[in-house]
């Protein structure tokens, strides 16, 4: 056992409370609230619905759907298989594109690490659309927790869809099975053990088993509550063995003194950009030069791309993305795509442009320096754009992104999200319906969620 610091043990205490006594009736009386679970919920499922599309992920789900029974659970793409498998599937496809929900307090996706345990294990057994709400934002309060109490070194060693996914998965099924803040502590404790070294250089490299690592810690999350509850224990010091002594995370010490604020899905936010968070702010500032002073100008006529950025975007250098997940993950190859299109739809950072000639060319003319001064949140993932032409006196264009839109500052309305869930998915015309119903009317909470689940994934 590591060293504990000071504060921890009320630290934990403080979690527990947190999540002791609650009910669906007690919690989404909240109608701000209620919306916003039910909002992340709607998201992360349209972006399940995109991911289901990739070929890796229906082979995946092809495996695991079972030629005699038919299963627990659904999946984004209709087969059925046991409720962790199918976890497994939809957490691969909700963040195979980069389209699912996040939280900028901390490295850390709240949603891709609860909302696929969670609605497999209603399905399984019958619960019903309030539960899942509850499961989500109870489920989204502990690992976020977790998250702030072990920040990330910057630059990401270790990817955040790894490492703590199993603890998000654990929480908000052991929730919905038991509804014991006691018992989801339990099992909290046996899901850091769990936790998963997932390199961060895999993302940047297009290494696809990153994309496999949110679905594999929802597998782990059952099996922690399983382990917890038939008594096969963890240490209430656990996360400071694995993330401090292991990782080699500092414990903030203001998050273990401090003290609790607003249910922290509440700061969770939602991206329009189907590439990774922390080039948003890059490609905004390459939207402006294209709708500004780019416009109508070959990229030929450009020499260099200079991008300043922030901390976490400084490994993002790939500038020969052989994957499209290394094509989300590189600064070079997101400003480029933006740049030769003047677009930033979902397929301008699929595989569409990946090979592209214009784009791979300019890939090469793009270079990475470091933000400075780096500004306070919520500017803290800034980019500086600066294209210098190849005319005689060596023109240079300069846009600036403080905050992409999604940020703290910037949050996307929630008929903005009604409309991307909308938007992303033609293929299933039921969902977005359902969507705008679940987020504003409470009329669906007492119904069973595999029966609205079933509506809004039927093609």
């Amino acid at each position: 056992m590591t060293g504990v610091p000071a504060g921890w043990t009320a630290w934990r205490e403080d979690l527990a409370r947190r999540i002791d006594g609650i009910t669906p009736e007690s919690l989404l009386a909240d109608e701000e609230l209620r919306r916003k679970a039910a909002l992340v919920l709607m998201d992360d499922l349209a972006a399940m619905v995109v991911g289901a599309t990739h070929a890796e992920v229906i082979a995946l789900a092809q495996s695991f759907a079972s030629p005699i029974a038919p299963g627990e659970s659904l999946t984004a793409l209709g087969t059925r298989g046991p409720r962790d498998k199918v976890a497994a599937v939809n957490a691969a496809a909700a963040g195979w594109d980069e389209l699912d929900e996040g939280y900028r307090p901390a490295t850390c996706h709240g949603g891709l690490y609860t909302v696929p345990a969670v609605i497999a294990e209603a399905d399984a057994t019958g619960r019903t659309v309030e539960e899942v709400l509850t499961a989500i934002v109870l489920g989204y309060e502990v690992v976020t927790a977790f998250a702030r109490a072990f920040p990330a070194p910057r630059p990401l060693v270790l990817h955040p869809h790894a490492t703590l996914s199993p603890i998000g998965a654990a929480a908000a099924v052991t929730w919905l099975r038991t509804g014991s803040a006691e018992q989801v502590m339990a099992a909290v404790d046996v899901a850091v053990t769990l936790s998963m070294s997932g390199p961060f250089s895999h993302a940047v490299s297009g290494a696809l088993v990153r994309n496999a690592w949110a679905g594999a810690g929802a597998v782990l999350g059952f099996l922690a509550s399983d382990l917890a509850a038939a008594g096969l224990g963890g240490e209430p010091t656990g996360a400071l063995d694995v993330f401090a002594a292991g990782y080699g995370h500092a414990t903030d010490e203001a998050e273990l003194t401090g003290s609790t604020g607003r249910w922290a899905i509440l700061d969770g936010y939602h991206k329009i950009y189907a590439a990774c968070q922390y080039t948003h702010s890059a490609l905004e500032a390459a939207l402006e030069l294209t709708e500004g002073p780019l416009r109508g100008r070959s990229i030929d006529e450009i020499a260099e791309v200079v991008v300043a950025t922030h901390p976490l975007a400084y490994s993002l250098d790939n500038r020969s993305p052989s994957t499209t997940l290394a094509g989300k993950f590189s600064l070079p190859h997101v400003v480029a795509a933006v740049l030769v299109t003047g677009r930033t739809d979902p397929r301008t950072f699929g595989e569409e442009l990946l090979h592209d000639p214009a784009v791979a060319s300019l890939r090469e003319r793009v270079r990475l320096v470091p933000f400075e001064p780096l500004p306070a949140a919520p500017h803290d993932r800034p980019a500086r754009l600066t294209v210098r032409l190849t005319d005689e006196p060596g023109t240079v264009l300069e846009a600036d992104c403080m905050s992409a839109i999604g940020g703290p500052d910037r949050p996307l309305e929630e008929d903005q999200v009604l409309d991307k869930i909308a938007g992303l998915t033609p293929a299933t015309p039921n969902l977005a319906a359902l969507a705008r119903r679940v987020v504003t009317t409470r009329e669906l909470d007492g119904e069973p969620w595999s029966a609205l689940v079933t509506e809004a994934w039927q093609r």
